[in-house]
């Protein structure tokens, strides 16, 4: 397994990449819908909402972050959940980017995810590599 440093450091990069992500993602197809709907040909509302290809790019980073994490030793049963944070980003970053509520129930229910991400890192015992 590689040093602890490393592992955190993938773990940032991938869960900041899938919350932008996630977020020109839904950029991307609200601009993608106006263009189609306005009968702007599928090709060219592609080129027209550059946030989908950026989007897919970020997602691919997070995905190789995941498959490095995996080869790194890791396990599952703590990557999956820790990337979990990456709804707490996807969050934030949906209300100041795109102007979306965020209430004090869904506020709650981020805090339980980071609650349950702590449990889980804080379960972690050193991966024997074979």
């Amino acid at each position: 397994m590689r040093p602890l440093f490393h592992a955190v450091l993938v773990f940032t990069i991938s869960i900041a990449s899938l919350s932008a992500g996630n977020i020109l993602l839904k950029m991307g197809m609200d601009r993608f819908g106006a263009l189609t709907a306005s009968g702007v040909p599928t090709v060219e509302a592609l080129v027209r909402a550059p946030q989908l290809p950026a989007g897919i790019v970020l997602m691919t980073v997070q995905f190789i972050g995941t498959l490095l994490l995996f080869k790194w030793g890791w396990e599952a049963s703590v990557v999956i959940p820790i990337m979990g944070l990456c709804y707490v980003g996807t969050a934030i970053l949906g209300k100041w980017m795109l102007g979306e509520p965020v209430n004090n129930l869904r506020w709650f229910g981020i805090f339980l995810i980071v609650l349950g991400v702590l449990c889980v890192a804080r379960s972690v015992t050193p991966a024997k590599v074979p």
